[in-house]
């Protein structure tokens, strides 16, 4: 068996924030090496994984894609290679469903990488590309031909060396074994577009109230707050906001909802789920929540509790905020979710 490494860069298109979380299972049933790439991404190195299966990276790559269509019905786009640099661009000319491996030492992954444009190799953003295009320098390969002490004065030493090796298909980096950071997701989907401002208010209500109710009942407090709109022609928009102080009291999750969907200013936005998900996780006994000398506010805080305990006794949503007491016709009831570590 070969001893060069084999790296996998997996990309999952659209997965719900929860469903993330969750394919990491299928993953690590093939290799421990498996780094989180949030929001849609993952790196595996499956070096051992092909001597202990006996299967090419094509096989371990199409075994992936499969259990992850029939467990969580998910498409993915699967790029391999000996480095975590030749994976990833593989993986970004793919569409959904396809597998693209690029092997060591062989004519076609080379003439591959000189072929790429200038700004598919990490490190080089917008900017850094005008510059070199200036220059003249629109492809990989013409990166790799440059001597290094030209790029040293057109990048600078740092930035140059760097791109100066990824030009020639080096790149050291390791997958570091991480899962998905913890976070407690909760989706509100709808079975027709949602024009309606006041429906799409109460969805955020129902989200906040939700997102409240299972942070205190694993014990945990958030620092940052994710909101991701789905829309009728399946594009998504995610705006996210970190919070003044860690949190699980469910007014402030919900006014920080609707500052996040105020802000983004929509108008006539044909919305078919809202998603939110409390990141940053920390337990509740770490945190410490201010004082605010509002009786209003003090008596909501002092109110939670017990409403987590009747709802717990009596079923989910036996008390709940009056605006959500009947519910629109055309919202289906709210997924749950559960803290991800």
């Amino acid at each position: 068996m070969t001893t060069e490494r084999s790296i996998l860069h997996l990309r999952l298109y659209r997965p719900p924030l929860a469903l993330y979380t969750e394919t990491f299972t299928v993953l690590a049933d093939i290799t421990p090496l498996v780094q989180a790439l949030p929001p849609d991404s993952a790196a595996l190195d499956i070096t051992g994984a092909l001597t202990y299966f006996h299967r090419t990276p094509e096989e371990i790559a199409d075994t992936l894609a499969t259990r992850l269509l029939l467990r969580y019905g998910l498409t993915c786009a699967i790029g391999g290679g000996p480095t975590r640099l030749h994976a990833q661009l593989a993986a970004d000319t793919l569409l959904p469903g396809q597998i693209r491996i690029l092997h060591p030492h062989h004519d076609d992954t080379d003439r591959f990488l000189r072929t790429r444009p200038t700004q598919a190799l990490p490190g080089i953003g917008p900017k850094l590309a005008r510059t070199l295009t200036r220059y003249g320098i629109t492809t990989t390969g013409d990166l790799a031909d440059l001597p290094l002490p030209t790029l040293q004065r057109i990048a600078g030493t740092t930035t140059a060396r760097l791109l100066h090796d990824r030009a020639h298909g080096t790149d050291p980096r390791r997958v570091a074994p991480t899962g998905p950071p913890a976070s407690i997701t909760m989706t509100r989907r709808y079975s027709a577009d949602v024009l309606d401002p006041d429906t799409t208010r109460q969805g955020l209500l129902a989200l906040a109230t939700d997102l409240g109710t299972g942070l205190r009942a694993a014990d945990q407090t958030t620092r940052h707050l994710e909101l991701t709109i789905a829309y009728a022609d399946r594009s998504t928009t995610t705006r996210s906001r970190t919070l003044h102080e860690p949190t699980h009291h469910t007014p402030t999750l919900r006014d920080t909802l609707y500052a996040i969907h105020t802000r983004l200013g929509l108008q006539r936005a044909r919305i078919r789920a809202l998603t939110a998900r409390a990141g940053h996780l920390t337990p509740a006994t770490h945190a410490h929540t201010q004082l605010t000398l509002e009786p209003t506010i003090e008596d909501q805080r002092r109110l939670e509790p017990v409403l987590d305990k009747a709802n717990s006794r009596w079923g989910a949503g036996t008390l709940r905020p009056a605006a959500l007491a009947i519910p629109r016709a055309n919202a289906k009831a709210p997924a749950r979710g559960a803290p991800t570590r």
